[in-house]
């Protein structure tokens, strides 16, 4: 604020600025959602295979989100990681339990049990979760932008 604006200017100016930043993400792209998937498949899969294919398939999924954002905030000027909107929080941390879980399944299975089905299932798991899991939590940002 600066001493020329008055409060209800400064807050018409915040207001001006929020829905500008809500009509960017007004939409996004099918890679966004595609690769948040695809991301989080690899990262539960990956984990069930010996170590020629779980790091490789980390090390892609960890690439791939890296590209997503830099993508997003090039494209949208903005980036919001997943645990700072109050609202949509809790999306991200039942998300991340429920991926942990899987990934911890795809371990005893594919590298204890050597059943390596289970480790792809559950990374088809995973990617679906991811798809969905974006989807609301964008949903539930939104809200908690638009609400404040």
């Amino acid at each position: 604020m600066t001493e020329d604006q008055t409060p209800q200017e400064a807050l018409d100016l915040i207001r001006s600025t929020r829905e500008q930043t809500l009509a960017k993400m007004d939409h996004w792209p099918w890679w966004y959602d595609g690769g948040y998937a695809l991301a989080c498949g690899l990262l539960v899969a990956g984990q069930g295979f010996p170590t020629a294919f779980s790091l490789p398939s980390v090390a892609i999924a960890l690439a791939i989100l890296v590209v997503i954002m830099r993508k997003w905030q090039a494209e949208k000027g903005v980036w919001v990681n997943g645990y700072s909107p109050k609202r949509a929080r809790w999306a991200a941390i039942i998300l991340a339990t429920v991926l942990i879980g899987l990934m911890g399944l795809s371990i005893w299975f594919g590298k204890v049990q050597q059943i390596y089905w289970v480790p792809v299932v559950n990374g088809l798991a995973g990617g679906l979760l991811g798809y969905v899991g974006s989807r609301v939590w964008m949903r539930l940002y939104r809200q908690d932008v638009r609400d404040v």
